[in-house]
C-alpha cells in the first residue's frame, strides 16, 4: 500500500511539474510573439481618435451629413470583425463608425475597463467627430457598454440596437474569483486562451452554431492585434473587470434599463447558447415596446455567421429609429 502511495504521489508531482511547465511556455511564447507596435500592423482603413483616457482606434465609412451608427463588438473582438456590416451599412446609405474597445484590438490600453469609463470613450470620439445623435448598435458583452452610453448620454442617442447581448441583469453581485488576484496567474490563463492563436478556432466555434464561420480569414482578424506588445498582459489586466460585477454601472440595474427611453430592438440567434433567448425574453419584460427579431439557426455571433440575413434584420430595424 505504501508503494501505491508512493508511485500515486510522485506522479501527481511529475504532473504539476509538466502542467506548469507547459503554462509556463505558453506565456513565454506570447510574450515571443507579442512584438508589434500599433503603427506597424494597424489597418490603413482606420484612424485613432484621442480621448480623455488615450487613443480609440476608429474605422469609419459613409456620408458625413448621413445617420450616424456605432458598431461596439464583443469580448477579444473588434471593430474589423464587423466588415460585411459595414459595407451593407454604407451602401444602404448610413455612416458607420465602428471602433475598438480596449483592451481589444487596436485603440490604447488604460488599464481602466469599467461600462462607464468606456462609454466616455465613445462619447469622446463622437463629440470629435462632430456627431450629435447616433444609433448604437452593441454586440455581446459590448452591448453593456451600448446600454451604459445610452444611459449616461441619452440626449445623444438617437435608438439603440442589443445583438445577443451579455448585460448580466440577473447575476449575483459578485468580486473576480480569488484564485485570479494574482496578476501572473491571470497572465497564464489569458495566454492559454484569448492570445493562443492555437486556440482561436476552439473558441470561435464554441460561440458560433454555424461552425462554418470560424474560417481562416475570421480567425486572421481575430488574431492580428494580439501580435501587439504586451497583449497578454494588458488582457490580463482587463479580466479581473470581466469576472467581476460592475456594481456602479447603471447598465446594471434592471429599474435603469427599464427607463430607457431611446427606441430600443434586440436581434438574437435562436441557437445562442452564451446568452440564450431566455436573456431575450427577459429584457422584453423590461423593454416590451422593444421588437425581438430572431435570426433562425444563428448563434451568438449571428453578424458572422449568416451575414446577409443579420445585415437585412439590422438595416430594416435602424430605418425605424
Amino acid at each position: 500500500m505504501r508503494k501505491i502511495i508512493k508511485f500515486a504521489v510522485r506522479s501527481l508531482i511529475v504532473l504539476l511539474v509538466v502542467a506548469s511547465a507547459v503554462m509556463i511556455g505558453f506565456r513565454f511564447a506570447a510574450a515571443m510573439r507579442e512584438t508589434a507596435d500599433r503603427d506597424q500592423i494597424m489597418p490603413p482603413s482606420g484612424k485613432t481618435i484621442a480621448t480623455r483616457s488615450g487613443k480609440v482606434f476608429v474605422q469609419e465609412k459613409g456620408d458625413a451629413a448621413a445617420i450616424p451608427v456605432v458598431l461596439i463588438h464583443g469580448t477579444a473582438a473588434w471593430s474589423q470583425l464587423w466588415w460585411r456590416t459595414t459595407d451593407a451599412l454604407t451602401a444602404s446609405g448610413f455612416r458607420v463608425i465602428a471602433l475598438d474597445l480596449p483592451p481589444f484590438g487596436f485603440s490604447d490600453r488604460p488599464g481602466t475597463y469599467t461600462r462607464g469609463d468606456q462609454a466616455a470613450r465613445i462619447e469622446d470620439v463622437l463629440a470629435t467627430l462632430g456627431i450629435a445623435r447616433a444609433i448604437i448598435v452593441g454586440h455581446s458583452f459590448g452591448a453593456g457598454t451600448a446600454v451604459e452610453y445610452v444611459l449616461r448620454y441619452p440626449d445623444r442617442a438617437r435608438g439603440l440596437v442589443l445583438v445577443d447581448a451579455a448585460l448580466g441583469l440577473g447575476a449575483t453581485p459578485s468580486d473576480p474569483p480569488w484564485l485570479l488576484r494574482p496578476r501572473w496567474i491571470r497572465e497564464l490563463l489569458v495566454s492559454l486562451t484569448i492570445t493562443n492563436p492555437l486556440a482561436t478556432k476552439t473558441l470561435l466555434s464554441s460561440l458560433i452554431a454555424n461552425k462554418a464561420a470560424a474560417d481562416a480569414q475570421t480567425i486572421a482578424i481575430l488574431q492580428t492585434p494580439l501580435r501587439l506588445k504586451n497583449s497578454t498582459a494588458d488582457i490580463a489586466d482587463w479580466l479581473l473587470y470581466f469576472t467581476g460585477t460592475d456594481r456602479a454601472a447603471f447598465s446594471a440595474n434592471r429599474n435603469a434599463v427599464a427607463a430607457i427611453t431611446a427606441p430600443v430592438a434586440l436581434l438574437w440567434g435562436d441557437s445562442d447558447t452564451v446568452t440564450p433567448m431566455a436573456q431575450a425574453r427577459d429584457l422584453q419584460t423590461l423593454l416590451p415596446k422593444a421588437p425581438l427579431h430572431v435570426l433562425a439557426g444563428l448563434g451568438h455571433i449571428p453578424q458572422i455567421e449568416d451575414p446577409a440575413a443579420f445585415n437585412q434584420a439590422l438595416i430594416a430595424t435602424l430605418r425605424t429609429m
